[in-house]
């Protein structure tokens, strides 16, 4: 006669189950997360979005002139680059006053643990070649070269950046400043000043794309620019004007 089995399950089992279960975790973690982030960058593109819209209705009201780089995002305690406690005083705040389209979700993630961007209240960067009277930052590009003042001297609006986003970190080679203001100064080839996140839909935060609003409106993924044509490419993409300085 057979022995009936006892219930329950041996040790041997439940080391099978465990090891099967953790193969699984092992396959679907890395696919969640790819989830996650997909979810973040595409919140961050309704980020910008709003961004667009808002600056439409800017250059609306104030006859197609953008706004200046030391009072777009500033503060009434007069902080050019608004920070957290501080009351909004920014000239392009009032098109773009609600609370959660300031932060790209996967920006405030890589900057949890890093005391240096705990008041970052915006994470998102004006192109520095459009407004502030055309004038822009130092005089890298030659003596006397502008920017553009109106959006009606944008070359090829659609595919001019307007607002974009910038790493927390310096790479080799791509950027020598991190997000450190609240303009996006986009360099070439030849000089790495600033350049675009690389954050986006990646495994290596070193590798992946960034997402861009338009002078248009539209908004845009793009990856990162990886070669001296691609630099160029970049600072293209950046700057306003038909003739390339």
């Amino acid at each position: 006669m057979l022995k009936k089995r006892e219930s329950g399950f041996t040790l041997i089992e439940l080391l099978v189950v465990i090891a099967i279960i953790a193969l699984l975790m092992g396959i679907l973690m890395p696919a969640l997360s790819r989830v996650k982030d997909q979810a973040q960058t595409i919140r961050c593109s309704a980020n910008l979005s709003q961004y667009g819209i808002g600056m439409r209705m800017y250059l609306d009201d104030n006859s197609a002139r953008f706004p200046t780089r030391n009072e777009w995002m500033s503060s009434e305690e007069g902080s050019s680059w608004l920070q957290v406690g501080e009351t909004p005083n920014g000239t392009f705040w009032p098109y773009v006053k609600a609370e959660d389209c300031h932060m790209c979700p996967i920006f405030a993630r890589l900057v949890k643990n890093d005391e240096r961007f705990h008041n970052t209240r915006v994470s998102y960067l004006l192109n520095s070649y459009v407004g502030n009277d055309g004038e822009i930052w130092s005089n890298w590009l030659g003596a006397g070269v502008k920017g553009v003042k109106k959006e009606t001297e944008v070359f090829h609006p659609s595919e001019v950046v307007l607002f974009t986003e910038e790493n927390t970190f310096t790479i080799p080679d791509y950027s020598n400043y991190p997000y450190n203001d609240n303009l996006f100064t986009c360099g070439n080839a030849e000089r790495q000043i600033d350049n675009y996140a690389t954050f986006h839909n990646t495994g290596d935060r070193e590798l992946g794309s960034v997402n861009i609003v338009f002078v248009d409106g539209h908004c845009d993924s793009r990856p990162r620019a990886m070669t001296d044509e691609e630099l160029d490419e970049g600072f293209r993409l950046a700057w306003p004007k038909k003739e390339i300085p």
